[in-house]
C-alpha cells in the first residue's frame, strides 16, 4: 500500500526531474544558437525575463548559462535538481537503493560543479555533463520494479512533458512538438492514471480523458492546438491530483 504522501513525493520527483531534463536540453540548444531570439526562449518558457534583467545588463550566451545555474533563480537547474533530490529522499523506502544513490550522487556532483564553475566554457561543460548523467538516471527510473512507485513518477514526468510542450507552443521562435506527439503523450498519461483506484481518483481519470480528447481534436482537424483549452484541462487535472494528495 502506497501512502498518499509518498505518492505525492514520487509524482513531484518525476516532475522536477523531467523539468531538469527539458531545461538542460533547451539551454544547450539556445546557447549554441546564440541569436537573441534563441537565447530568449528559455526565459520566455520559464517566465523569468524580469528576474534575468534584474541581474544582468545584456542577454548573451554567457549570462544565460550562468543565470540557470545560480541559486537566486528559482527556475534554475540547481533549484530543480535540489527539489528532485529532496522528493527522492522522502521516498527512499519505495524506490530502489540504486536509484536513490544515483539521484543523490547527481545532486552532490552538481553542487560541487556549481561551486567551482566560473567561465562560460565551464558552464557549458556542466550542462553537457548533466545531460549525459540524467540519461543514466532515467534508465534506472524506467527499470524501477515497484509498479506503484513507477506509476506516480511516470505521471509526474508525463504531466511535466505536456506542460513544457504547451509552453513551447505559446512561445514564439521555440521549436514546437507535433500535435500527434502531444496527443500520444496525453494518451500515455491516461494509461498511467487509468490504473489508479477509480474511487479516489475518479476526477483525475475524467480530466485525463478530457485532455486526450482536446489534444486529439487538433490531430483530427489538422488545426492549431487550442492553447486555452489544453492548458485549462491540464490545470484541472493537476488540481485534482493535488486534492487527492492533500486528502
Amino acid at each position: 500500500m502506497l501512502l498518499l504522501s509518498t505518492a505525492a513525493d514520487m509524482y513531484l520527483s518525476g516532475r522536477y526531474f523531467s523539468r531538469s531534463q527539458e531545461l538542460v536540453d533547451l539551454l544547450l540548444t539556445s546557447i549554441k544558437d546564440s541569436t537573441l531570439e534563441g537565447l530568449g526562449i528559455p526565459l520566455s518558457i520559464t517566465g523569468t525575463w524580469q528576474n534575468f534583467y534584474q541581474q544582468y545588463a545584456t542577454l548573451s550566451s554567457e549570462s544565460l548559462a550562468e543565470f540557470f545555474i545560480t541559486a537566486n533563480n528559482p527556475t534554475s537547474l540547481t533549484a530543480c535538481l535540489e527539489a528532485t533530490r529532496a522528493d527522492a529522499q522522502a521516498t527512499r523506502g519505495r524506490i530502489s537503493a540504486e536509484l536513490w544513490v544515483a539521484i543523490n550522487s547527481l545532486w552532490l556532483e552538481w553542487q560541487e560543479r556549481v561551486t567551482q564553475v566560473g567561465t562560460y566554457a565551464e558552464h557549458l561543460a556542466s550542462y553537457e555533463w548533466l545531460k549525459q548523467s540524467m540519461q543514466a538516471v532515467q534508465m534506472l527510473i524506467t527499470d524501477n520494479s515497484d509498479a506503484e512507485a513507477q506509476r506516480f513518477i511516470s505521471i509526474g514526468q508525463s504531466i511535466e512533458a505536456l506542460d513544457n510542450a504547451f509552453r513551447k507552443l505559446a512561445t514564439p521562435d521555440a521549436i514546437t512538438p507535433l500535435n500527434t506527439d502531444i496527443a500520444q503523450w496525453a494518451a500515455i498519461l491516461l494509461q498511467h492514471i487509468s490504473a489508479l483506484d477509480k474511487g479516489s481518483w475518479q476526477q483525475t481519470i475524467q480530466h485525463s480523458h478530457e485532455l486526450v480528447q482536446v489534444c486529439q481534436l487538433s490531430v483530427d482537424d489538422g488545426a492549431m492546438m487550442n492553447m486555452q483549452d489544453v492548458q485549462m484541462t491540464l490545470q484541472r487535472l493537476t488540481h485534482s491530483l493535488a486534492d487527492v494528495f492533500a486528502a
